[in-house]
């Protein structure tokens, strides 16, 4: 047993607290148990009290057997096992089980010490099943992250649809990695990458993707226990739309992908504007962003199903000069992920005026949506975002738009916050325009329209004597009589 000092030791040097050290060290006794046939994976699952109290009987251990056996790859746990123990304590390298600070060293690179450790745990994890090669296929690496994901869910979902899950996990798989593995494939030469390859990649394009690994981890230690200030990690959480997309109707694979690029794409999503909805208008694309303040995603699918778009934090407005943030991006999403980070050297990232612009300059933005919604531009480079086709390479840079969205994102208070500003908005607006329309005092007007002095009234002064003009009481004004 570990004394409390021990805990309180061990606490203070690693990234958990109390609660998290006890119940690792209760972890590590059952792993290094000899007999307990227990696979590695389910080891870890039933050491923690959380699976039995959310989870009773059987249920967590059917869930691990699902995991292992039909969703993560061949071979996974032992991998697992190895790269989180690798170049730790020499002087326990060649004992039958690791210590347990090598235990807590090892489960703390799988997140909490960060996105690189991470991507090394990842990594080394590929590395050992393909044979301990120093370049590796991208593809070999997208598919344990995708399956990663799924596997995360199914540890904590209240209700796991075991065929349902790897019914999906199928059929979706090659949608779903392919713009990754394109990307990916791109940082390295012939289809393979380097560990440095990878590492680059990842940081740049897909910062999200460690997090794969990360919240598995997560979830088979601590189930549904989120202590978020002592996380080191965001937890990958898929995206949950709260309306019909027509663009990721079609390529609702492609979301594993996109979620890669940033943490504030995770969870909830909030339609603010869609074509089929709304209608192709820019005033009411407008009109529905408006006065937004939040993570946004603007996203297009192209006549040829290309899919483009930007992401921002800012409040939307009208302007005639650019603003927003430097977290925004723009990317390519199919048919290869790549994503055009802000470049530091200018600072026009959105202008809203007669059209929709990002990036560039106002005569010629990155990134145009102009007011007709039709032969719209997509450049190469500018000063704002990094160079790189927003189209795929053989295309022009004019396309016309199939389907266009706006999103709110960054999850359900991000979401609140956002419409509320917008509401607020539209009411400044609405008051805005109201006291335009109407006048309270309406003498000043009268007295500076002078209407008496103008040409409608003229024929009143010019009838005032004449014996044949005369009041008509019947009808109301004035009467004319004719000789016979």
């Amino acid at each position: 047993m570990t004394s409390e000092a021990e805990l309180n030791k061990l606490a203070d040097r690693y990234p958990f607290d109390i609660s998290e050290i006890e119940q690792l060290v209760r972890c590590h006794s059952t792993i290094t148990d000899t007999k307990n046939a227990d696979t590695f994976l389910t080891k870890i699952a039933l050491s923690s009290p959380y699976s039995y109290f959310f989870l009773p009987g059987d249920e967590m251990r059917r869930r691990v057997e699902i995991v292992e056996d039909q969703i993560l790859p061949s071979g996974f746990a032992s991998c697992l096992r190895a790269a989180m123990s690798v170049d730790l304590f020499v002087d326990c390298a060649n004992e039958g089980h690791p210590s347990l600070e090598r235990f807590l060293e090892g489960v703390a690179d799988c997140g909490q010490r960060g996105h690189k450790e991470a991507l090394r745990v990842i990594w080394d994890c590929c590395s050992y099943s393909a044979a301990f090669e120093d370049k590796l296929e991208s593809s070999i690496i997208i598919d344990l992250c995708y399956r990663l994901s799924f596997a995360a869910d199914v540890i904590i979902s209240p209700d796991a649809d075991a065929k349902g899950i790897i019914a999906k996990l199928e059929s979706e798989h090659d949608s779903a990695c392919s713009a990754l593995e394109r990307s990916l494939a791109h940082a390295g030469e012939g289809g393979y990458v380097s560990k440095a390859n990878f590492f680059l990649w990842a940081e740049n394009t897909a910062p999200m993707l460690s997090s794969t690994l990360s919240t598995f981890m997560h979830n088979l230690l601590f189930h549904v226990k989120l202590v978020k200030h002592r996380l080191n990690f965001v937890l990958f959480q898929q995206p949950k739309l709260d309306q019909h997309s027509d663009i990721f109707e079609a390529h609702h694979p492609n979301l594993f992908a996109l979620c890669c690029t940033t943490p504030s794409l995770a969870g909830d999503w909030h339609n603010l504007y869609s074509r089929q909805f709304h209608g192709a208008s820019m005033n009411r694309l407008q009109y529905s962003i408006l006065g937004y303040k939040g993570p946004t995603l603007v996203v297009i699918e192209t006549d040829q199903e290309h899919i483009i778009g930007g992401f921002f934090n800012t409040k939307w407005k009208k302007s005639h000069d650019y603003y927003g943030e430097g977290s925004g991006f723009l990317f390519q999403l199919f048919p290869t992920l790549t994503v055009f980070n802000p470049t530091g050297e200018d600072k026009n990232f959105i202008h809203l005026q007669d059209g929709l612009g990002f990036g560039g300059s106002k005569n010629m933005p990155r990134l145009f949506i102009p007011a007709s919604m039709e032969a719209c531009n997509a450049g190469v480079m500018d000063k704002t975002f990094q160079t790189g086709n927003l189209l795929p390479d053989d295309c022009l840079e004019k396309f016309n738009i199939k389907s266009i969205e706006v999103w709110g994102t960054g999850g359900e208070e991000a979401i609140s916050k956002g419409l509320a500003s917008r509401a607020k908005q539209r009411e400044i607006t609405d008051s805005a325009i109201y006291q335009a329309r109407v006048v309270k005092d309406k003498k000043p007007l009268v007295g500076d329209i002078n209407l008496l002095d103008t040409p409608l009234y003229k024929h009143r002064e010019e009838a005032r004597g004449r014996s044949d003009f005369s009041v008509d009481e019947q009808h109301g004004g004035y009467r004319l009589e004719r000789g016979q």
